[in-house]
């Protein structure tokens, strides 16, 4: 009778399953004694290369450097007897090592696979501060927008939690000392993009039994090379685009010629949007200032088309009864309609620049 009450006095205890997990791990220890609760895990991250960047399916690879502090007591020992200040472990003898002590379980929530090209460093001071520093390369789904490209700059948000425990028993954060170790290399693999900067935003996420458990976002900025893209992109439309001033302004040509180059240069816009396409994929499928500029140089060339076929054929007619204010309009399109189409490219790639 006595050991059922006990073992009801167990499960009835508010940190009864963090200790059944903990028990059960194979020995492993449980959460730090004598510590006040929750316990608070330190982490710096450092980006050492972006290697790969999908936009479309919103993937990419890196390359990270990941920085793990926490307080154990039980791992203080003395630092004249043993004439060190510190122990360090690297690789399998660090791996193993933490099989024997207490560890957070850090998470990363948006990884994909396991971690590719992975070492580990193990550091146990004397006053029981634990330090695991761990380099390796992984994939990572994040959430891209598109809608500025190329003038985007895409925020890869990394998130950090701790599964195993709920909020009241531990925490994921940083602070200023961490924050110095983090940031961002200078020289990326990705050609195109130019790094930005680290930055950290603290969490709560719902997890089993509507317990809420600790989170840190880990945003790496990175900027597109807009100019880059000036000559490959922006320039071909241009080009095509202008074929309609010599439609609306070349003397003597004729109601034919005139529709022969206008359809010759909605197909040769369509083929810039097939080869843009898979070139940089997501800038026509998206909502970017390019995808608009073709969709609506569809519609300006068409109208470009109509209206000086039409007017033409006015102005030609001496029957005609506003034959003069179809002159006088012809005109004013002339310089009207290439001027707001003009007006309207550059407002898109204006409104997509970063603030």
């Amino acid at each position: 009778m006595r050991a059922l009450l006990l073992l009801l006095l167990l499960f009835a205890s508010p940190g009864h399953g963090a200790l059944a997990d903990e028990a059960a791990s194979a020995g492993k220890p449980g959460l730090p004694m004598s510590v006040e609760l929750p316990v608070r895990v330190r982490v710096a991250l450092r980006v050492l290369n972006v290697l790969e960047i999908k936009e479309v399916s919103g993937q990419g690879r890196l390359h990270l450097e990941l920085t793990q502090r926490w307080h154990d007591p039980r791992l203080t020992f003395d630092a004249v007897a043993r004439g060190l200040a510190r122990e360090d472990r690297v690789g399998d003898d660090a791996d193993e090592h933490l099989k024997t002590i207490w560890s957070p379980g850090l998470s990363l929530d948006n990884q994909i696979g396991e971690k590719d090209s992975r070492t580990v460093a193990l550091s146990v001071h004397a006053n029981g501060e634990v330090v695991l520093i761990e380099r390796f390369e992984s994939d990572f789904r994040f959430r891209m927008n598109m809608d500025a490209f190329p003038f985007d700059r895409q925020k890869l948000a990394i998130g950090l939690s701790l599964p195993r425990y709920a909020q009241q028993e531990a925490v994921v954060l940083t602070t200023e000392e961490d924050r110095s170790f983090s940031g961002i290399e200078n020289s990326l693999s990705v050609v195109d993009w130019r790094p930005i900067g680290v930055r950290f935003s603290n969490d709560l996420v719902m997890g089993w039994n509507a317990r809420s458990y600790s989170r840190l976002n880990a945003t790496v900025t990175i900027a597109r090379y807009a100019e880059r893209y000036l000559l490959r992109v922006f320039i071909p439309i241009i080009a095509v685009l202008a074929v309609s001033l010599f439609v609306l302004w070349s003397p003597g040509l004729k109601e034919q010629d005139k529709g022969g180059l206008i359809f010759s240069s909605l197909l040769a816009l369509a083929a810039i949007s097939f080869t843009f396409e898979s070139s940089f994929p997501g800038s026509i499928s998206l909502n970017t200032p390019v995808a608009e500029m073709i969709s609506l140089g569809y519609l300006y060339l068409v109208a470009v088309l109509l209206f000086e076929i039409v007017l033409s054929v006015a102005v030609a007619s001496p029957h005609f009864r506003w034959n003069g204010e179809a002159a006088a309009l012809r005109l004013h399109l002339r310089w009207a309609m290439p001027a707001i189409m003009l007006i309207i490219c550059l407002g898109a790639a204006i409104r997509a620049l970063p603030t």
